[in-house]
């Protein structure tokens, strides 16, 4: 289950930070392939890390072989480590196509959570529930946020919030930490949902932020800053003590 084998790996690396797999082999130097590139970030960042969040983009894009390499990081990750997955599909679509989508997740390449766009409503987020877990967008850190998600997130909170009733430690939501003057406001209203946090790296949001959500259950992503670095473990472990300064102290 996500939670549990998110809150050992944090326990256990006094981290709560996520590498992100944005593995696009048109950045990548210096490697044969994705699967070599993404093998060495694992090697680096392991013992620094209480996860990886995988973003599908950049592997479909690449069509079989991109796949292909999807399954063998998911494999080499779960082989080598004890650290959950989170797969950053963005998913939503009606039940039946949820479900399928769910199942070619958990059950397929067997991740421990997906996030999830909660616009089509329950019926786009229970069958993930159903089977693993899943962070649903609430607040981004794009900055067309005010075209849709800044009109409805109190809705999609309490929507979340009624959901976590039925599927304990089984959902939570994605906030940026560019939106620091919504953080506090939604900390205070979320309850026990998980946080998944991006935006602290390369798109220059305050790692602050995380000193309103002591005590909740969190993961800090960090994608490009961290796995396009010349130094990729010293990076890391940059990150790593600047957010548990944060969140630990």
């Amino acid at each position: 289950m996500f939670i549990k084998k998110y809150r050992k790996a944090r326990d256990k690396n006094t981290s709560i930070l996520v590498v992100g797999l944005d593995s696009d082999p048109e950045k990548i130097k210096g490697f044969k392939s994705v699967m070599e590139f993404n093998e060495h970030i694992v090697k680096e960042t392991a013992d620094l890390v209480c996860g990886y969040k995988i973003n599908i983009a950049f592997y479909e894009k690449s069509g079989w072989r991109g796949y292909k390499a999807l399954e063998e990081t998911i494999e080499l990750i779960k082989n080598e480590t004890d650290l959950p997955i989170i797969l950053d599909a963005k998913r939503g679509d009606i039940g039946n196509t949820a479900r399928a989508y769910a199942k070619a997740y958990f059950d397929k390449l067997g991740v421990d959570s997906v996030t999830v766009n909660p616009y089509m409503g329950r019926d786009a987020i229970i069958p993930f529930l159903e089977k693993g877990h899943a962070f649903v967008l609430l607040l981004t850190s794009n900055e067309s946020i005010g075209d849709v998600e800044l009109h409805v997130y109190h809705k999609v909170l309490e929507l979340a919030k009624e959901l976590e009733k039925s599927y304990p430690e089984r959902i939570g939501i994605v906030v940026g930490a560019t939106r620091k003057e919504y953080i506090g406001k939604i900390s205070n209203a979320s309850g026990g949902l998980s946080w998944l946090i991006p935006g602290i790296g390369a798109q220059g949001g305050n790692p602050e932020v995380l000193r309103e959500l002591k005590g909740k259950d969190i993961v800090v992503n960090v994608s490009r800053a961290i796995i396009f670095a010349e130094n990729v473990r010293k990076k890391a472990e940059e990150f790593r003590e600047l957010l548990a300064r944060q969140y630990f102290d």
